[in-house]
């Protein structure tokens, strides 16, 4: 168990890289022209010329298309977070806190993945709120948050891990290209049409349809993998899972860079 100091720093540091990145205007500015091209797909369920049933549906429909593309912005803006606290030698300040490298480590990637998901947050329940007034139907807002934590949330803390560790060793502009190409070949690319092998369909699909699918279901059209509860739980303990092991590698590696410095 991590002492009351360990703690304390281990909070400094997440506080710390919370409002550094809740700061930035990139993270405003690009989230704003996102959300304009996502309004196109709100707009359609608020009017009804997406045929959907209920609130219910419809939040859960505008929840998870906002969930293939917020992670990518997300992927993004987290590439540059340890290569800047690097240049800036901020990394070097906050490791002279009593809170072990890993404890550090995790404070600074809660609290930047946190940052970066308060627009986002902000976003889906604005459109969860709309289209619960144009149903009369209070109770999806709380669907809309079931969702939120299911998709976005879950997306947001796998990306996050990665564009950490990765940065690491990759430099970020060539880590963000990358990150773009794997987030359409993960997520968009049939394997069944294209005959290119993907995890697109598989419990690692990224941008949480398993856990949606299974957790929150839809009329059966809506459907994309008619998931079941136990594939929605192995999905979302398969990248949570892969998150924490690359937050394991990020530790480890820049413990080594520390050693060789």
């Amino acid at each position: 168990m991590p002492d009351s100091s360990a703690l304390a720093s281990f909070w400094g540091a997440l506080r710390f890289e919370f409002v550094m990145q809740a700061r930035r205007k990139a993270l405003w500015i690009g989230m704003l022209l996102l959300s304009l091209f996502l309004l196109r797909n709100l707009s359609a369920l608020y009017s009804g010329s997406a045929v959907v049933p209920d609130a219910r549906t419809a939040v859960v429909e505008w929840t998870t298309f906002a969930a293939r593309f917020f992670p990518i912005a997300i992927g993004l803006l987290l590439a540059d977070r340890l290569a800047r606290d690097s240049k800036l030698h901020v990394d070097e300040l906050l490791l002279t806190t009593p809170a072990p490298r890993f404890l550090w480590l995790m404070g600074k990637y809660l609290g930047a993945v946190g940052a970066t998901l308060l627009p986002v947050l902000l976003v889906q329940l604005f459109g969860s709120a709309l289209l619960a007034i144009r149903w009369g139907d209070p109770s999806a807002l709380l669907v809309g948050v079931g969702v939120f934590l299911a998709t976005l949330l879950v997306s947001a803390l796998f990306v996050g891990a990665f564009s950490f560790a990765c940065t690491i060793v990759l430099w970020p502009v060539l880590y963000q290209f990358l990150f773009v190409g794997y987030w359409f070949w993960g997520n968009y690319v049939n394997p069944n049409t294209t005959g290119i092998p993907t995890l697109n369909g598989t419990l690692l699909t990224s941008d949480g349809r398993f856990i949606q699918e299974g957790l929150f279901p839809t009329p059966p059209a809506a459907h994309l993998q008619n998931a079941t509860v136990a594939q929605a739980l192995g999905s979302l303990g398969l990248l949570l899972g892969c998150a924490m092991l690359a937050l394991l590698a990020a530790h480890y590696l820049l413990r080594w860079r520390a050693a060789h410095q």
